[in-house]
């Protein structure tokens, strides 16, 4: 073999190699974001407190404000969000006769979505009965979750405040931590490496959207 074919090789070689660590890299900064979820709202008014912890969650009180940033779930790049509001108990107890909302909504001990008015607004149950709504059971979810994700929202634990003008949330999901660590040794348990994460906006109504589509592939 000629000295040049010997070159062409090893640079092909190196090139290969480069773009394989390249998209690891990637793949374990995507495994790293899933890890956690945060939202800030400078211009929230209300008193509350919201929690989750497996499929138990809560919210006491209530809030709502016109912009928020960073993600909805914990499958998304950091962006403007779309939830902008937060109510519990003692508030989606008297939906129903406040709000002329479904009786059954006098069982929902969590929502979230946009403010009430607002152009394409969602309320949507977080949980009913104290029980974490992961299959979306009223069906005003935004965004669609695999099986895998739905798995994986078991394991994530989230808290929120409100102290009167502002609101934030964060939380840490330990089924995700164990794909990220995992991932090093290229053990991809939820199947998402080279998968692109969405943005948080936009998103369109539960009503008038189809039946989810695969995120597609780098």
């Amino acid at each position: 073999m000629s000295l040049r074919r010997v070159q062409l090789a090893v640079v092909a070689a190196a090139s290969l190699l480069s773009c394989s660590s390249c998209a690891y890299l990637q793949c374990r900064l995507d495994d790293l974001g899933d890890c956690f979820l945060y939202r800030w709202h400078e211009s929230a008014l209300g008193l509350a407190v919201e929690a989750k912890v497996s499929v138990v969650e809560a919210t006491l009180g209530g809030w709502y404000a016109d912009y928020g940033w960073g993600k909805d779930t914990w499958w998304q790049v950091p962006g403007h969000v779309m939830t902008t509001h937060g109510y519990g108990v003692p508030i989606t107890t008297v939906g129903p006769i406040a709000y002329g909302q479904p009786l059954l909504r006098a069982l929902a001990t969590s929502t979230d979505g946009n403010p009430p008015g607002a152009p394409g607004a969602y309320d949507d149950v977080r949980s009913w009965l104290f029980l974490s709504d992961v299959f979306d059971l009223d069906d005003e979810r935004p965004f669609q979750l695999t099986a895998g994700q739905r798995i994986s929202d078991a394991f994530g634990v989230e808290l929120g405040v409100t102290p009167l003008l502002f609101s934030a949330r964060i939380g840490f999901n330990v089924a995700e931590f164990a794909d990220l660590l995992l991932g090093f040794c290229f053990i991809d348990i939820f199947g998402d490496d080279g998968w692109r994460r969405p943005p948080t906006l936009p998103y369109v109504p539960a009503k008038s959207r189809r039946e989810p589509t695969p995120q597609k592939p780098r």
